[in-house]
Formats: structure tokens, sequence, C-alpha cells
């Protein structure tokens, strides 16, 4: 497989345009290629390389050589989403500039140096940086004998974000494993949702929208739905404490998530997700809640998002961390000692540094 330079232009300015945000196309780092700067086209910082894992996954997609190239993209990224969780700590760096323009420090993840990359080897936890290059690895070694496909890294730098974008001579697509504005597939894809991160920007023939279809059949589309079936098909958890009825629900979703294994930001999303549908935004706001790190300097201490959501004039907590609800009591989050900081309270900044365990 070869770079098309004009071809990832196109691609670029298609996802461009579905996406309202412009988006700078990053190449691995290493290539020989020549291109004009204005053009928008600038070379990782980070390496492009794929664990063990997921190497010997691809080399076992290589030889199924009854597969589709298309089915083989998606059992790649499915396998991507199921391995991995979201490094939900990244979140307490992220700053707003501007309406949709947010900024982080680049060596969360994007450039970054051997200890950090070392200390990712001790969990699962990813971001946007490390997944796209994983996934656009994992797709240039599928399509090395063929020169119709092009892969590349959408880089947009608005919401400091990496998506993956596939280029052939039939259809383009992005395929992003995080969304941060829904439900991310890394969730979906664990829970039996369908996947809602791969965008077709253009296929005439449909070749690769009806392979996704394919690969989405069965999968519900909403997480209420899912929890809903789940429900009917289980027994009423004991209410010895006549509960509410609405933090009954909600303790029964959490029972239900648990199966899933998920990650804390998967849950949070989740949750989060259930809560506005059910009970409405209004009743529901954000606190953060400190993981204390084991090493000396603390570098590797880590910020969680959890819930707070009011039902009938009572607070409750949506533990992501220990997957439990309770009652919430204002003062735990004036404990300077305790774990829970207000929402707005948090700030990090570059000096904060994070580690990456």
């Amino acid at each position: 497989m070869k770079i098309d330079i004009d071809k990832l232009i196109k691609l670029n300015a298609l996802a461009s345009k579905h996406f309202h945000k412009k988006h700078t196309i990053i190449l691995p780092p290493g290539e020989k290629i020549n291109f004009n700067n204005a053009l928008g086209i600038e070379y990782d910082k980070g390496n492009w390389k794929l664990e063990d894992g997921l190497q010997e996954y691809v080399e076992i997609l290589l030889k199924q050589k009854n597969l589709s190239d298309e089915m083989r993209v998606l059992m790649i990224f499915e396998k991507i989403c199921k391995d991995y969780v979201y490094d939900d700590n990244l979140i307490s760096y992220i700053k707003k500039v501007d309406d949709d323009v947010f900024c982080l420090p680049d060596w969360y993840g994007r450039d970054v140096n051997q200890d950090w990359e070392r200390n990712r080897k001790t969990h699962n936890r990813r971001i946007c940086f490390e997944l796209s290059r994983y996934l656009a690895v994992a797709i240039m070694q599928l399509f090395e004998e063929k020169e119709n496909f092009n892969v590349c890294i959408l880089w947009n730098k608005d919401l400091t974000h990496y998506l993956v974008g596939l280029a052939s001579d039939e259809y383009s697509v992005t395929l992003d494993t995080d969304d941060f504005f829904y439900i991310k597939d890394l969730t979906r894809i664990k829970t039996g949702l369908t996947a809602k991160g791969i965008t077709i920007l253009e296929d005439t023939n449909e070749k690769f929208a009806n392979v996704l279809t394919q690969f989405n059949d069965g999968r519900s589309e909403y997480a209420i739905e899912d929890v809903e079936t789940k429900r009917m098909n289980m027994a009423n958890m004991n209410n010895t404490d006549k509960e509410d009825e609405h933090v009954l629900f909600l303790k029964e979703v959490m029972h239900i998530l648990e199966e899933y294994n998920l990650d804390s930001q998967g849950i949070f999303e989740y949750m989060k997700e259930i809560i506005d549908i059910k009970l409405g935004s209004e009743t529901r706001r954000k606190i953060w809640k400190r993981i204390d790190g084991e090493d000396s300097h603390r570098e590797s201490t880590r910020y969680i998002r959890c819930l707070i959501v009011n039902i009938n004039g009572k607070e409750y907590l949506v533990d992501r961390d220990q997957r439990i609800i309770r009652e919430f009591q204002r003062e735990e989050e004036k404990d300077k000692r305790g774990p829970f900081i207000p929402y707005s309270a948090l700030s990090r900044g570059d000096y904060d540094y994070y580690n990456g365990k």
C-alpha cells in the first residue's frame, strides 16, 4: 500500500465538510513523502506500532480469505473497542478555550517519551491518539499488498482529537473509537450496541455501507433499549428498604452493566444517557473523584468523573469507580481530605504531570 496524497486530501475535505471542522492529515513518522505544508499535512509525533495482541489478530485476519476487506476493517475496529478502555483521567486536563475549541498538554498521549510508553503497558487505558495509531497501523497492514487503499489519521485540533481516515477507489470513511460527545464505541461495542463511530463520507455502490449494516445486525442502537430488555429478563432486586423506584432502576442498570466489565468512563457515559432519557438532564450534575497514585510524587494520581442525581429532593452518587449508587451528602465535597471535588474546582494544567500509569 502506498500513500496517495491527493486521495487523502479529498478524504480530508469530505471529513471537514461533514464534521464542520477543518482537520489536519497526520502521516506516520519516518515516511518520506513530498507534500506542501500549506495543505495541512504533518508527520505524527508518536510511534505507529501495534501491541502484541493486536499484531497477532491482524495476522489471523489476513489468513481468513473468506472475509471481505471491509469486514476485516470492522473486525479490527471491534477488537480495539473490546480490548481497550478510555483513559478518562485525560478529561481533567482538557481546558476550554472558546466555543468548541479545547486544549490539552501534548505530552498526554500525542508527543510522548519511552517512560510514557512503558507505563501504558501496565494497563489497557488509552486515548484517541493511541487508539487511532493502533487502528491506522492495523488497517495499513491489512492492505499492505493493495495499492487502492489509503490510510491516515485526521486531527481535529479544535477538539484535540484523532480519528482514522480510510479512502479507496470505491468509498471514503472515518473510524472513531471514542467520540467525546456520545457513548463511545469503546463502550457501545462492549455492551452489544451498534457501532456509531464509523462515518461513511462517500460510498457510491454502498459497498462499505452494506458490510456495516451486516456488522450491526442484531445489535441495539440505544442504551436504554438494551437495559430495558435485560431488566425484563431478570428478577427485580430485593427492595427491602422500599427505595424510590428511580433509585432502584439505576441500581438495576448498574447491576446489568457489571456483566460487561466496563471501565469507569463507559459506566459514566451509559448512566448519563439513561439518566437523561429517564429522569432528564436537569436532575444530574458532575463531580470529580480522585484516585490516588502509589508513587511518591503522585504522578500516577488520576481524576475521574462521577454523577450526582437528584431524585425526589435527595442526592445520589453514581460512583463509577466503586460501581455503586448511594445517597450523597454535600459535606462530602467540602472535605478537602476526601476524594470528591466540585466539578468547577479542579484545575490541573501542564504543571500537574501525569506519567501514564
